[in-house]
């Protein structure tokens, strides 16, 4: 189920009226991300499609950290460092120190801190109700080549994102969003007071 998360933003530009555009689009990302940055808490919704199978999750963001809830299957908790991925089915929490790359494939608001780094922007087919953002991965190498975003004309929140890797294309469509939320830190730690018949795997 992890493969179904993922997302990245950015294409090249050559000509002086594309490197404008990239220029947009990188002001569009920055707005977003802005946003995101003075919203305190967030709590989104979403919608996952993967391969002709779609399902739903949950996830609760502040700055950096995160708790992912895919559809009671897979839960993982972000503390900044440290992750956290609980599968369900066999009660198993794999313990990690993600990278970059790997945070992206789980959180879909990831973008919002790695479009500066590693991608190039431009931007796609916007609409009167939303501007898409196309990031392209400059190295040949990235396991996330190339991620498409739409963002809210009106608030500036992410709509929709589809990753785009070697093997899978995910989509994800965000459904609702609240923010403003308030949340203790312990919110995005595993508690194995809750799961006490889970097995911890440290892969650190």
């Amino acid at each position: 189920m992890k493969r179904i998360l993922g997302f990245a933003i950015m294409l090249f530009a050559v000509a002086f009226s594309h490197v404008t555009l990239a220029q947009n689009a990188v002001s569009i990302l920055d707005k977003a991300a802005s946003v995101y940055r003075n919203a305190g808490g967030v709590k989104a919704q979403f919608m996952v499609s993967s391969e002709g199978n779609s399902s739903t999750g949950l996830i609760m963001l502040s700055g950096q950290k995160f708790f992912c809830n895919m559809g009671g299957g897979l839960m993982t908790w972000f503390d900044g460092k440290t992750m956290w991925s609980y599968v369900v089915s066999n009660e198993e929490v794999n313990v990690t120190t993600p990278t970059g790359a790997e945070l992206s494939r789980i959180n879909p608001y990831a973008f919002l801190s790695m479009y500066k780094k590693n991608y190039k922007a431009s931007m796609g087919k916007s609409t009167g109700l939303y501007y898409e953002v196309v990031l392209n991965a400059t190295d040949s190498g990235s396991s996330l080549r190339k991620v498409v975003i739409r963002i809210s004309k009106s608030s500036y929140h992410p709509l929709y994102i589809k990753l785009v890797s070697r093997k899978v294309v995910n989509e994800i469509t965000v459904t609702g969003y609240t923010d403003k939320q308030k949340y203790a830190d312990s919110t995005f730690r595993f508690d194995s007071k809750k799961y006490p018949k889970a097995e911890v795997i440290d892969l650190r």
